[in-house]
């Protein structure tokens, strides 16, 4: 088998098998919004629930995504050639996860309730901030196995685990619909559980040799620092980003202005989830793409497939719109259908414009990342200040929607840029031919 049709092959499973997987997820995730909505507390009890998952998105992510960035770097060729090399990085890499897990549990019991009154406006929920901080640890440690099956390339075993951990989440769900305990406490409860018992399963599908020790070395760490050092300013930011949204709708207008964005939020996201896939399967690849010269011409065949592809799906959003929220999320979220198509404008550009370039500057350029972010970050917060006030979750709709086309048209310039600026260093270093 050619690499070029492995790679495919490896893109349709992940694409695939974790679409039909994290539906599931996403599925779970619009049944406890509508049931939050339909509840004495109407939406507003959605809105503790964005907040609470926006908490744990957002501090795993300021932890994780670097450090999984960080390991993408050597761990795929350390694993092919110096697998003991490899596992003294991984550990290094877990202990740290592990550290820095610790380290906000420990906030999060000892600062409960200040924490509760800035972050969800409610000092009766601190005890929520507790099942908050087990869903963070579980997250990291789950993360951490998944990390080592993307290195090594085990794609077959990553859909599956990350399936293990879908199904757990929205069979939680179901028994919570069918017990008729259905609240944010238990929602959230059933979301830590689900990612304990994966992380835990995880485990059995590591090389034994990864477990074998627990030995590792300050060479290892201070690597991973030296990288991180770039990395973790922009990905805090990047992870901020993704969730930034949603603590200033809940700051400017309330729980129930929160509770119907992140409904909406949930939806119009969905398309992430393919430019999740294709980013995973990338990353171990994208290196020989950029050193070969035919970076160029995978994103040329990409934007003719992408862009038509998602043009057409924001078409036929437009009318299908309102009559889907009414039937998924119900009709206390129907006021949510501008915002909504708002920000599904700006998710399918991003899906159809930024896989390969934003992997591209993850891996082969990290401190780039930092300038991405901070210019995402910029527009979010000035024009989302701007905009909110005002138009409420559709002016900060809007803001989501201006920012990811701008970032979008930055990134794949830049990586172009890159690109041709390699392949003139390989033309430049060739000798010349010898005419006759």
């Amino acid at each position: 088998m050619t690499r070029a049709r492995r790679m495919a092959m490896d893109a349709a499973l992940m694409t695939g098998g974790r679409i039909g997987f994290v539906a599931l997820w996403f599925v779970g995730v619009a049944l406890v919004y509508r049931g939050l909505g339909a509840d004495a507390g109407g939406v507003a009890q959605a809105g503790l629930f964005a907040m609470s998952i926006a908490v744990i998105k957002v501090v795993s992510g300021c932890i994780t995504d670097p450090l999984d960035l960080a390991l993408m770097r050597r761990a795929p060729g350390l694993l092919q050639h110096e697998p003991n090399a490899a596992f003294r990085l991984l550990r290094a890499a877990f202990g740290l996860r592990v550290f820095c897990a610790a380290l906000v549990a420990g906030i999060l019991y000892g600062f409960a309730p200040g924490l509760a009154e800035f972050l969800l406006h409610r000092t009766e929920a601190a005890p929520l901030l507790g099942v908050v901080a087990v869903a963070i640890l579980g997250d990291m440690v789950f993360r951490a196995t998944l990390i080592v099956l993307q290195a090594g390339e085990r794609f077959v075993a990553f859909v599956a685990l990350e399936g293990a951990l879908q199904v757990m989440r929205f069979a939680g769900v179901l028994v919570l619909w069918a017990t008729g305990t259905m609240s944010v406490e238990m929602a959230i409860g059933s979301y830590a559980a689900s990612s304990v018992v994966a992380a835990l399963g995880g485990l059995l599908l590591l090389p034994r040799g990864l477990l074998a020790s627990f030995r590792t070395g300050w060479r290892e760490v201070c690597e991973l620092l030296h990288y991180l050092k770039w990395m973790m300013p922009g990905m805090v930011l990047a992870a901020l980003n993704e969730r930034l949204d949603v603590f200033l709708v809940n700051g400017f207008t309330g729980a129930e202005a929160a509770g119907l964005y992140g409904a909406m939020l949930t939806l119009a996201l969905v398309p992430d989830l393919i430019a999740g896939c294709l980013s995973a399967v990338l990353q171990p690849r994208i290196v020989e793409l950029h050193q070969s010269g035919h970076y160029a011409i995978a994103v040329r065949k990409f934007l003719m497939i992408a862009v038509p592809v998602c043009g057409l799906g924001m078409l036929a959003a437009i009318p299908l719109a309102e009559p889907v929220i009414g039937l998924v999320l119900g009709p206390a979220y129907l006021p949510g259908v501008t915002a909504f198509l708002w920000i599904l404008a700006g998710t399918l550009f991003w899906l159809a414009v930024t896989p390969l370039p934003i992997t591209l500057l993850a891996v082969v350029v990290p401190s780039r990342i930092v300038l991405v972010t901070l210019f995402q970050f910029a527009i979010l917060l000035l024009v989302g200040l701007l905009l909110l006030p005002t138009y409420g979750i559709v002016g900060m709709a809007q803001t989501i929607c201006a920012m990811r086309v701008t970032v979008a048209l930055m990134v794949l310039v830049a990586g172009h840029r890159l690109a041709a600026a390699a392949v003139d260093g390989v033309a430049t270093a060739l000798p010349a031919r010898r005419v006759a």
